[in-house]
């Protein structure tokens, strides 16, 4: 097994994902070839991480996903890599509501499953000898996860560090692996809503990793870490042989390109799980981006739309000036092109959106409703999804585990017959009543909501969608719109854009994939 370890937190915020950034960059810097992977549904860290390694970062999710579909994503991503690390979520334990400590969606879960050894981030501001009882209970929950070491963070002093180096090592019998001064790490440079996105590298995000690198170097024991990971390594059962039960259903289905799908792919939508992609493109996807907020029309000869989720609040004044693609969007789906959109692409497809300010947008109009932005969050966590009614993505009834966050509601128009994607149920805990309601929007071809899941935990969906997207019917009729007999349907009329601008246009550069 390739020499592999978790970084994970005591509790959010203990500086995990700092640690991470700045093992990433040193590790690369240091001339290693580096593959990271991210703990639980996040769209954000996998960005970063993606940047400093230059290769694509991989969700790992044991609440979503069954072990077959991890363990296929994992073998698969670290293929010429030489060293892996995996980032946490939450603190170490912390899982699905209702799972006991270390259960389903948790960090522990993951390791477990993937024989990693774990180094554990702890905020040791305003403690000292304290700290070693925490890190001593963290290894006594669930002895047989193995702890590779641990990096005390936000240390006030010299002195303060040696304190609580010296009780943590006598008490827990467990290295520390180096102190971070409190002031050693600086903020992010950039943030929206709490979170901070990568989708441009800059010149603030290169310095910054740069300097994490340097942090990490002098204040962290590399050398032993790697040590370690190779020692647990090479005690690690090989994960070799032939797949099984769920990976049997996702692997072996490489196809020649049988649909070409638009994805929207810029600042405003880009949370997608590159798996996903991956997979889908395996059964015959050829995908085919393009940047709405440059002003980019949707191209031409296409078979379907893919629009995810991502921060169109940020970038309402350019959507609205590319009125060929609102008015686009709003012709394909007349003529049932299949058009999936995922929380901020369902956001798009609405009337109107409505700023926290009370300003008020135009848009496509595919959804009958208004799109109202709010200043604390919405929804947050995992939920099941109960298909409403025959779509894109199965039948009715056919179930799927994903994820939401989003700080709007869509307020649907009162005239507008009920017609939601899906019955959304949380996570609950136990004596909880569970909380079911209706999200999204399905009409024809178009699907649309707030939920997020990852294709690769589900073949029968993804092998439902390309079937879709490849002319199967729906509705009694074709979702081909006929696109694959020469250009892609025209845009709305009588406004449409001169046909010089409209037909006959080439992929954009990068168009066989995302």
């Amino acid at each position: 097994m390739i020499p592999s370890v978790v970084i994970a937190g005591a509790h959010s915020g203990a500086g995990k994902t700092t640690v991470t950034m700045g093992l990433l960059a040193a590790l690369r810097r240091r001339g290693l070839t580096v593959q990271s992977f991210k703990t639980g549904p996040d769209y954000i860290d996998p960005t970063f991480h993606r940047l400093i390694t230059g290769r694509t970062c991989s969700n790992l999710d044991t609440w979503m996903m069954e072990a077959g579909t991890i363990e296929r994503l994992f073998r698969r991503a670290v293929e010429g890599a030489q060293v892996a690390l995996i980032e946490g979520v939450m603190g170490l334990f912390d899982g699905a509501a209702g799972e006991p400590p270390g259960g389903a969606g948790s960090t522990a879960a993951l390791a477990a499953l993937l024989q990693a050894p774990i180094v554990l981030v702890v905020d040791a501001r305003s403690a000292a000898q304290s700290i070693a009882a925490v890190v001593y209970g963290f290894c006594r929950l669930n002895p047989a996860l193995p702890v590779a070491g641990v990096v005390l963070n936000r240390i006030g002093s010299a002195r303060h560090g040696r304190m609580v180096r010296q009780a943590v090592e006598q008490t827990c019998r467990i290295p520390v692996l180096g102190c971070l001064p409190r002031d050693a790490v600086q903020p992010m440079p950039e943030r929206h809503l709490g979170l901070v996105s990568a989708v441009e590298k800059t010149a603030s995000l290169e310095t910054y990793w740069r300097s994490l690198a340097d942090v990490i170097e002098e204040h962290l024991d590399v050398d032993l870490l790697l040590e370690r990971m190779t020692v647990y390594a090479a005690k690690s059962s090989p994960r070799e042989g032939e797949p099984t039960g769920n990976e049997k259903n996702a692997a072996g289905k490489l196809k020649s390109p049988a649909a070409r799908v638009a994805i929207a792919r810029d600042e405003a939508f880009h949370f997608y799980y590159e798996d996903g992609l991956r997979d889908l493109a395996e059964r015959g996807i050829e995908w085919v981006p393009f940047r709405p907020v440059a002003g980019d029309p949707i191209p031409a000869g296409i078979d379907g739309l893919y629009l995810g989720g991502g921060y169109p609040e940020l970038y309402l004044e350019q959507i609205v000036a590319n009125s060929a693609f609102l008015q686009e969007l709003a012709y394909l789906h007349r003529n049932d092109m299949p058009i999936y959109a995922e929380c901020g692409g369902f956001m798009t497809l609405c009337r109107s959106i409505r700023d926290s300010n009370g300003r008020e947008y135009p848009l496509a109009g595919l959804v009958p409703a208004t799109c109202v932005m709010g200043k604390k969050r919405r929804a947050l966590g995992y939920v099941t999804a109960e298909i409403a009614g025959d779509s894109l993505l199965g039948r009715r009834g056919d179930r799927l585990r994903g994820h939401e966050f989003h700080y709007s509601d869509a307020a649907f128009a009162p005239e507008a017959a009920p017609s939601p994607a899906f019955i959304l149920t949380k996570t609950s805990t136990a004596g909880e009543n569970p909380e079911s309601r209706p999200d999204g929007y399905s009409r024809g071809a178009l699907t649309a909501s707030y939920f997020h899941f990852h294709f690769s935990a589900f073949p029968a969906t993804m092998d439902h969608f390309v079937d879709r997207l490849c002319g199967g019917s729906h509705n009694g009729g074709s979702l081909n719109g006929g696109s694959r007999n020469g250009d892609r349907l025209s845009a709305a009329e009588p406004t449409t854009r001169p046909a010089e601008s409209r037909q006959g246009r080439s992929v954009p550069e990068g168009g066989s994939g995302p």
